[in-house]
């Protein structure tokens, strides 16, 4: 399997949360360009995933949550991230106890990982 970081978002990020959101994930990806790579940052969604050969699978936080499942049962608020400890691991967490800690409401944004 591997290493792999979790959330559940139950709602839309704000404008105002969404722009912290951004300008934090700028700060990250203007100190760490060595370790992060295909990194997007839009008024929609943020990803990135690690500089080969460390990379897994790409992290992706979207602005507003899912509206459609793709199969009866989905959580559409369930959200995951393998990263294997790769070296880009501990930006993914980084940018999940940042929005954790802006929203710092476990009933609206929940994180747990493999430790």
């Amino acid at each position: 399997m591997g290493y792999t970081n979790y959330w559940h978002q139950y709602r839309d990020f704000t404008d105002q949360e969404w722009n912290q959101i951004k300008n934090e994930m700028t700060y990250i990806k203007d100190i760490q360009y060595k370790t992060l790579d295909k990194i997007t940052i839009t008024d929609e969604h943020i990803s990135f995933n690690g500089k080969r050969p460390f990379s897994c699978e790409t992290f992706f936080l979207n602005k507003t949550m899912y509206k459609d499942k793709l199969y009866e049962d989905q959580d559409l608020s369930f959200h995951f991230c393998k990263t294997k400890e790769f070296p880009y691991d501990i930006f993914v967490w980084h940018m999940l106890i940042f929005c954790a800690g802006m929203i710092n409401d476990r009933n609206k944004f929940n994180i747990s990982r493999d430790r």
